[in-house]
C-alpha cells in the first residue's frame, strides 16, 4: 500500500475526514474506491456500520456485508452503501492526501468488488446511469463466483 500518494485503484478504502455529500453533516467517513472516470473523477461507495439498512426491505439487497474482523482497518460489521454512487474530484483528494485529511487504509479483497458489481447491476435504488458508470469500472465477474 503507498503511503506517499492516494491509491485509487479498485478495492482500495480510504478514510476521509469530514466528509460530506448530498447536504449530509460533515463526518468522518471510510469509502471503497470503485475506479477512475478518466483522469479527473473516481468513482466509490461508502462504508458504514449503520447495520439497520441489512434489516430494510427496499435497501437490504444493495449492501454489501463486511463481517466483524474481516479487515484490520474496519473496527467492527459493515456494510458497503451500494444504493448512492460517490463521484469524487480525484485533485480534491490529492489534496486532502497532502493535507492528512484523506488516508489509505487497505484494500477489500477483489470478492467484495464481484459483490458489489452484482448489487449494483440488480439495484433497484440507483440511477440507470450511475448503474452503467460503475459497471464500466468495476472489474468483469469472476466465471469461478457461484
Amino acid at each position: 500500500m503507498s503511503r506517499d500518494r492516494v491509491d485509487l485503484t479498485a478495492g482500495a478504502v480510504l478514510h476521509i475526514k469530514g466528509f460530506s455529500s448530498r447536504g449530509h453533516p460533515a463526518k468522518n467517513k471510510y469509502l471503497l474506491i470503485l475506479g477512475c472516470i478518466g483522469d479527473s473523477e473516481v468513482l466509490g461507495f461508502l462504508i458504514s456500520s449503520q447495520l439497520g439498512y441489512l434489516e430494510q426491505e427496499s435497501h437490504k439487497k444493495e449492501v454489501v456485508r463486511i463481517p466483524d474482523r474481516a479487515t484490520a482497518f474496519l473496527r467492527s460489521e459493515s456494510i458497503i452503501q451500494c444504493f448512492e454512487l460517490e463521484c469524487l474530484s480525484i485533485g480534491s483528494l490529492c489534496d486532502g492526501f497532502e493535507r492528512a485529511l484523506v488516508t489509505n487504509e487497505g484494500r477489500l479483497p477483489t470478492r467484495y468488488l464481484h459483490k458489489v458489481r452484482e448489487a449494483v447491476t440488480e439495484s433497484r435504488l440507483l440511477p440507470q446511469i450511475d448503474i452503467e458508470r460503475a459497471l464500466r469500472i468495476l472489474p468483469p465477474a469472476s466465471p469461478m463466483q457461484p
